[in-house]
């Protein structure tokens, strides 16, 4: 019988005993990682090459080469201004900064659900396919992961040298010392996830628990230090300044220090500080004299180097270690449920009527059905989903609001009545804005692989961008309206001016939102997606969210001052007052209906991007 397959393999063809067991002894079966690795990078260079010319892309192309473009004209006009900082402070705020950062991820993970394959979280189903089923060893596969980071770490590396290049000794020796000091950081970063992934639930509530006291303590620390440090009754914005002083001195502790011991290789070669300038040592500032700089920055970055070999050493032995915990609690899990499940008839019976029983919240969308038009009841289910994702993660969004409301109220603590509601007020619109959006992606923004799903449900556009904006603008709204209660109980601010935030906060919600999803949906990408595009994204997000805060007070204060002139004394305040509501709120609208024309322009096949 013929067949069309041939009857002997090609010579590099991975055959059982030719697997690949390491990347430091590789093999022919490699050549085709080696080759697909190769044609992604080319791919994704020209993709970006051609979507940065496609008039489909227009925008996205001149906001990404504008911000470039601005972000280099300052950094060396107005940033070359400025006084060179002290290269040791550099130093301290690399390395600690970055273990403070590594800290906030591991509470961050603790804190959320387990993921049953973390090593594994950015690749896609192709290279679950064909790279976890073929003859590659798991360890290739986790480094291969690890240094996909690799990329987005220069592309940061290239924006922070802008901003830092001021206060380096070398510029080369400042470019390579904050890109090596960001791989390092990635791969703790990953090793810390596979540790706590390995973490069974009792070990995981015993770790978040201390992890509270730790982070409740180290707050308390930092409050206290921000308090002393600061003259008594000075403005809100000396307390935030003063905090961010006490930050930096924390990050340059000796706790904190010895905790980035990893990252200190680094961080001396990109301040052009050596590591032993702190020590003891007779002699020691005499033997360094007599070294060449150039010697001791390339003994630097060799140790840099190492300590990020030793890191992915520690990676793969993790991913081992985690694997097999995993497997084990599996295991164990299953047995008792079959255990449980034979012996207990009535267990079994009580289980399948539960999932039997609709939920309250499957109740509250029934409710919500019958109240809506025919044409919107589907915006039920939509909500029912949601609900059911903030439920699930109820003590992530909860912590997520907790803390930007409390950093809201905290003005409320100085001696100035006059400026402390102002604070308040900008604490909530702040969090508002830039902490509510990433807290809350249950929106267009996690439905990117759904969305040929999405889009094949029988609702209108409006109904969809209602029903998908509805529970994460109500959980803002919440939000705000809590911190403001809270602030007028304490304040006492005038009436007139309690109603209109009330009134105004709300659209607030609505536009950020609505601007993120269409910005989403314009120009769509995974949840994972690294790179310099994500880069530049973040980057050019954060400044429009800066010039609305700046811009917004700036047109409501001259609104309010020509009424003053324009108008007799008797009508200013209820012009005024109707006149900002119906601006704010027409601000929301119009950020409503770009996002239903970015969904109506959507288009799953050509806008969805490879991962």
């Amino acid at each position: 019988m013929s067949s069309s397959f041939p009857s002997t393999a090609p010579s590099n063809f991975p055959t059982p005993d030719r697997v690949a067991t390491d990347w430091f002894d590789p093999d022919r079966s490699l050549d085709g990682l080696k080759f697909l690795a190769r044609t992604q990078v080319r791919f994704r260079i020209t993709r970006f090459w051609n979507r940065l010319f496609s008039p489909r892309q227009a925008i996205a192309s001149v906001l990404s080469v504008t911000f470039v473009g601005l972000y280099l004209l300052a950094g060396i006009t107005l940033l070359s201004r400025r006084e060179a900082n002290d290269p040791e402070q550099l130093r301290l705020w690399l390395s600690g900064g970055m273990i403070l950062y590594a800290l906030y991820h591991a509470v961050k993970q603790l804190w959320s659900q387990t993921n049953t394959d973390m090593d594994l979280v950015t690749l896609t189903e192709p290279d679950r396919l064909w790279l976890g089923g073929g003859p590659i060893a798991r360890r290739t596969l986790v480094l291969r992961e690890a240094t996909s980071a690799i990329p987005s770490s220069m592309a940061k590396t290239v924006l922070l040298g802008v901003v830092l290049w001021r206060d380096a000794v070398s510029l080369v020796s400042l470019l390579l010392g904050v890109c090596l000091a960001l791989v390092a950081l990635e791969l703790l970063r990953r090793l810390i996830s596979h540790l706590i992934a390995a973490l069974s639930p009792t070990e995981r509530r015993y770790a978040r628990a201390t992890s509270l006291l730790v982070g409740l303590a180290m707050l308390m620390q930092l409050g206290i230090q921000t308090w002393q440090s600061t003259p008594p009754g000075s403005d809100p914005l000396q307390y935030v300044l003063s905090g961010m002083s006490e930050i930096g001195r924390y990050a340059g502790s000796t706790a904190i220090q010895s905790m980035a011991f990893a990252l200190l290789p680094a961080a001396s070669l990109a301040s052009g500080e050596a590591i032993t300038s702190d020590l003891a040592i007779p002699g020691i500032h005499q033997l360094l004299a007599t070294i060449p700089v150039w010697l001791v920055q390339g003994l630097l970055a060799i140790f840099a180097v190492a300590v990020i070999a030793g890191l992915a050493e520690c990676l793969v032995w993790a991913d081992r270690w985690s694997s097999d915990r995993q497997r084990v609690y599996e295991q164990r899990r299953l047995k008792v449920l079959q255990q449980r499940r034979t012996s207990d008839d009535a267990f079994r019976n009580d289980m399948r009527h539960k999932a039997m029983l609709p939920t309250r919240i499957q109740r509250f969308g029934d409710w919500l059905a019958r109240l809506l038009p025919d044409s919107y009841q589907g915006m039920s289910g939509l909500v029912v989903r949601q609900l059911q994702c903030v439920r699930r993660y109820a003590a992530n969004v909860v912590v997520s609001f907790a803390i930007p409301m409390a950093l809201s109220l905290s003005p409320l603590l100085t001696d100035q009545s006059t400026k402390q509601w102002v604070f308040v007020i900008g604490g909530i619109a702040f969090s508002s804005l830039l902490l509510a959006p990433p807290a809350l992606q249950i929106d267009f923004r996690r439905d990117l692989k759904r969305m040929f799903l999405v889009r094949s449900l029988p609702l209108g556009d409006v109904a969809m961008c209602v029903g998908m904006l509805s529970v994460p603008v109500a959980i803002t709204i919440l939000f705000q309206w809590t911190t403001l209660g809270l602030g007028t109980l304490i304040a006492s601010p005038p009436g007139w001016q309690t109603l209109w935030l009330f009134m105004a906060l709300p659209s607030l919600a609505v536009a950020t939102f609505s601007i993120e999803n269409a910005l989403f949906l314009a120009f769509p990408h995974h949840v994972h997606a690294q790179g310099i595009a994500m880069v530049i994204r973040a980057k050019v997000t954060f400044l429009w969210k800066g010039m609305m805060l700046a811009i917004a007070p700036m047109a409501l204060v001259t609104f309010a001052m020509l009424c003053e002139r324009a108008l007799p004394s008797s009508m200013v305040g209820p012009v005024a007052f109707t006149g900002s509501l119906t601006a704010v709120w027409g601000v929301a609208g119009l950020a409503g209906w770009t996002l239903v024309r970015c969904w109506r322009r959507f288009d799953p096949l050509l806008d969805t991007p490879p991962e």
